[in-house]
């Protein structure tokens, strides 16, 4: 399955569909061994998260990123503003004074589960220059949805 991402309105919209329960892949965004796991663009090479799953609960990322500019810590901050197991889960950034913030459907489908994440008020700028902002998100959320299929379509996610 592909990840299909566009931008809406200024929101980033990624949709895709993984041949796994609706269960399975609501989990694997709320259990920290399973988050650790996909979280992360392609140059992410370790993930410390922190997470309480329940709305006022923390929902913290610490990402380690190496490529040809050496390898740097991109922390991520955020709360828990919706929990709804397994149909529906939402956070906001708590490190930004204009949080952006970040919505997960998920949808059981005739091919397992569909999931729409909508990440909003994504600020206006560049970074490392001239690159959009808007560009590195969506890479990142290319890569981690990528990485997020291979996790809960293996035999591994079942076992706890």
């Amino acid at each position: 399955m592909t990840t299909n991402i566009k931008f809406e309105d200024g929101n980033l919209v990624a949709t895709r569909t993984y041949n796994a329960a609706i269960e399975d892949v609501f989990n694997a965004w709320v259990e920290t061994s399973k988050v650790q796991q996909w979280w992360g663009c392609a140059e992410c090479t370790k993930v410390s998260s922190e997470i309480d799953a329940r709305v006022g609960g923390v929902y913290n990322h610490d990402m380690t990123i190496e490529n040809e500019h050496g390898s740097f810590q991109v922390p991520g901050s955020s709360v828990f503003i919706e929990y709804d197991p397994p149909h529906r889960l939402a956070y906001k950034s708590t490190d930004d004074s204009d949080p952006m913030h970040v919505t997960v459907t998920f949808e059981t489908v005739e091919a397992g589960t569909r999931v729409v994440m909508t990440q909003s008020n994504i600020p206006d700028i560049s970074v490392d220059g001239d690159v959009p902002l808007r560009e590195i998100v969506q890479a990142g959320w290319e890569a981690s949805l990528e990485k997020l299929d291979a996790v809960v379509t293996s035999r591994e996610l079942r076992v706890d």
